[in-house]
């Protein structure tokens, strides 16, 4: 799942983006520390960055680089087909971050988890009814209405006059009704038969 393009560059941090002059607004949501003193940032300025690991992130196409800052601080730099569209930084405490459903921890350790919310998934479209005849069954009075939905779903308003006696659905296998002695089929392919009591 790589990062929209407008993401790529943006460089969000935990803890240190409003020193930094980056605005987090709107492009990779974290869930940030207070934020430092600028005694605190000069220093985090003039440490020694170590690169400590890079981590394949949950969606198997951001890169987490990891390099220690600090004694006890950490930074995750989040990358996605060569282009860096995130950060986050910790010092004690974990860093949270979260674009298109991957969420990423950096933990006070260097430590990196991650993990994808999976999309809710689309609704089924509604088979859409489409008649396809108006047989008259077999006493000479009931007429049906045959439909057909999918292959191997079709289903069967039956009428006398204009009122509705009954609907069968033949969704994958056959369906079947009777009426005062009028014994009626319907098949999964849509052959719909009838007789009456006796035959």
């Amino acid at each position: 799942m790589p990062a929209p393009r407008t993401l790529r560059t943006a460089l969000i941090a935990t803890g240190v983006t409003a020193a930094l002059g980056v605005s987090a607004a709107g492009a990779f949501a974290v869930d940030a520390p207070s934020t430092p003193t600028a005694r605190s940032v000069a220093h985090q300025s003039k440490t020694k960055r170590v690169h400590v690991k890079t981590v394949k992130l949950a969606d198997k196409v951001s890169r987490a680089k990891v390099y220690k800052t600090g004694k006890t601080r950490y930074e995750a730099e989040l990358w996605a087909e060569g282009l860096q569209y995130g950060a986050l930084y910790t010092q004690g405490r974990a860093a949270y971050a979260q674009n298109n459903g991957l969420h990423v921890t950096l933990h006070p350790n260097g430590k990196v988890t991650s993990w994808v919310q999976q999309a809710k998934p689309k609704p089924k479209p509604v088979a859409k009814r489409v008649l396809v005849a108006t047989p008259t069954l077999a006493d000479g009075k009931t007429e049906a209405k045959l439909y057909r939905l999918t292959d191997y779903h079709y289903e069967a308003d039956l009428y006398a006059g204009t009122a509705r006696l009954d609907t069968l659905v033949a969704n994958g296998h056959a369906a079947h009704g009777e009426n005062n002695g009028l014994h009626v089929s319907l098949q999964p392919d849509g052959e719909l038969r009838s007789w009456p009591d006796g035959h």
